[in-house]
């Protein structure tokens, strides 16, 4: 029945490649999976939006492990992605593939875990990038299934595995700014799935700019340039209008301090309150905690104050921080509490908003001559 069954199927997938096929250069992609119980694969083309795939053959993986497609690309084509998917649910496997490409895969047990793959400089980079990154990833999704007793010890752990896949993804995309396998990089969020706080601490607006000109300069002809301009767009306009949002009533929010005492957030309404995320380990943080003692010396007799929220996971290193540079204010530790930044929508750190003595809430500067202009006004 199971034969039967992958029967319907690649004929399904080869009668699809049939009624599309295209006169243009031979492009083979061909290679040997051993072990790996896959008893299929199929070769897929990924929209250039990136939100559909056109499934362009598939076949069946012989005896001795191997496959192979032989394609038909138009020669002007720029180069473009696809993936080569199993029907058992592994993986897939992305490559990027220019007319006339011979690539050819190996791999021994799991594929994604384990292929090497030749005949492309792009498909090759984005293997080196999976087994940097997902390493880490499938670290955290293993720790994460014990995060439900509230283990501090794994919470470290996670944070730190979550850290290492995203610094991963940042280095690697800053060394490959002129490579699609960049693009790949970066549509990647599997670390802040599982750690919210971190959502936008890695990769920002500023890395699509990059890649963006990157792209631009090395394949000036390449479908992406469209999609790269669409997120920053997309993304500039979203900040824009956040900045200028101001809503009336917040979210109240109650964490404890280093000695355990417990701080409201709304405990400090009828004030010009500063509400402050950051993370100890971040060199811009912490010159912005220098930055606000000034301010907050200057205007706390006349009403502002600040609630300064860490998203450390290691909260030894927040207490360090916090004694060496003797923060005034209300420091609290929110290393514990993930939801605390999905309701203030905290995107990137360091985030902050200004609520106003009638608890109107709005995004905050942190340049700290604007940021000073704002308080000056609400007060």
């Amino acid at each position: 029945m199971k034969k039967y069954l992958l029967s319907i199927i690649l004929l399904a997938a080869l009668l699809t490649s049939c009624g599309t096929k295209q006169a243009g250069i031979s492009t083979t992609i061909s290679g040997r999976f051993v072990g790996s119980g896959a008893d299929s694969v199929f070769l897929e083309r990924i929209a250039d939006n990136f939100v559909t795939s056109e499934t362009l053959a598939g076949v069946a993986i012989e005896d001795n492990g191997g496959f192979s497609f032989d394609i038909a690309i138009e020669e002007q084509s720029a180069p473009r992605f696809y993936k080569l998917t199993f029907a058992e649910g592994s993986r897939p496997v992305t490559l990027v593939v220019a007319p006339g490409d011979n690539i050819t895969l190996e791999a021994a047990g799991d594929i994604f875990l384990n292929y090497i793959v030749e005949g492309s400089e792009e498909s090759a980079l984005i293997r080196e990038f999976n087994r940097d990154y997902f390493t880490p990833c499938d670290r955290l999704a293993l720790i994460a299934e014990r995060l439900h007793t509230a283990d501090r010890y794994s919470e470290r752990e996670a944070y730190r595995a979550a850290q290492e896949a995203m610094k991963a993804q940042v280095r690697f995309v800053g060394s490959h700014l002129q490579n699609l396998a960049a693009l790949y990089a970066m549509r990647h969020s599997v670390a802040e799935q599982y750690i919210p706080q971190l959502d936008g601490y890695g990769i920002t607006i500023a890395h699509y700019n990059a890649v963006l000109g990157g792209i631009r300069e090395r394949y000036p002809d390449s479908p992406y340039i469209a999609y790269l301009e669409k997120q920053i767009a997309d993304g500039e306009a979203l900040q824009s209008v956040l900045n200028r949002v101001e809503l009336a009533d917040y979210p109240d929010i109650e964490l404890e301090d280093m000695y355990r005492t417990k701080h409201r957030l709304a405990s400090l309404s009828g004030n010009v309150t500063l509400l402050y995320f950051w993370i100890a380990e971040s060199a811009i943080c912490n010159n912005i905690n220098a930055d606000l003692k000034e301010l907050y010396e200057r205007y706390h007799d006349k009403g502002f104050e600040v609630y300064h929220v860490s998203a450390d996971a290691d909260e030894a290193m927040w207490i360090e921080a916090v004694r060496q540079q003797s923060h005034p204010w209300i420091s609290v530790y929110g290393g514990r509490n993930a939801e605390v930044f999905t309701l203030f929508n905290v995107a990137t750190l360091p985030k902050a908003y200004i609520i106003d003595r009638k608890g109107n809430i709005a995004v905050a500067p942190l340049d700290m001559d604007a940021l000073e202009r704002e308080i000056k006004r609400r007060l």
